[in-house]
């Protein structure tokens, strides 16, 4: 009788064992799955979506501005990490590089005016740098806009027919630095790291 009672005890505290290794680790793959979803909820509050645009008519002045662009339009601010403008087989990661490869003889008459003094009312242009700068969420950098004028016709028209051959990537990386590279619209693709601009 007595070793019938310890082989039940035994039974029993193996049986409570069992169910205790099985409780912690339910426990253990619930805990797991509540960290995954809120690292998942933190990315996907902070995940930037940057793009390239070119316009050549500026709505709030009714003016003719040829301008090129990012455009931020997630929920994230975007650290813009390297930005190369390939333009007919040719790669630059400097704008005015693709502006003298598209325009060279009229970017060359345009600077040659003696009375070319940036006035935008006359034809004048306005930069931004795009190396690591800040895009925030639903904002827009406007990195180059060329305001049309006396000065410039013949750059702006050309400029206004060339821009539609130039094909903009950019990599850019979020706050909780994962990086992510684009070049068409709609199409992002992670990356590990961003390239060093040299």
């Amino acid at each position: 009788m007595m070793s019938g009672v310890r082989f039940s005890s035994q039974k029993l505290n193996l049986t409570l064992a069992i169910c205790a290794m099985f409780i912690s680790a339910a426990s253990f793959y619930a805990t797991y799955l509540q960290a995954k979803s809120a690292e998942q909820q933190v990315k996907a509050m902070t995940l930037p979506l940057l793009q390239y645009g070119t316009g050549n008519f500026e709505l709030g002045t009714n003016k003719s501005v040829i301008s090129f662009n990012l455009t931020n339009g997630g929920v994230g601010p975007a650290i813009v990490k390297t930005v190369i403008y390939k333009y007919k087989g040719k790669s630059t990661l400097n704008f005015f590089d693709y502006l003298k490869d598209c325009c060279s003889n009229e970017l060359k008459e345009f600077n040659s005016n003696p009375s070319q003094d940036l006035n935008i009312t006359k034809g004048g242009y306005v930069t931004s740098p795009t190396y690591n700068v800040v895009v925030p969420a639903q904002d827009k950098l406007e990195f180059y806009k060329l305001y049309r004028g006396e000065l410039n016709d013949s750059l702006w028209s050309k400029l206004n027919t060339e821009r539609k051959y130039l094909t903009v990537q950019v990599c850019y990386c979020s706050l909780l630095d994962e990086c992510y590279i684009t070049e068409k619209k709609g199409v992002v693709e992670p990356v590990e790291a961003c390239p060093i601009a040299d």
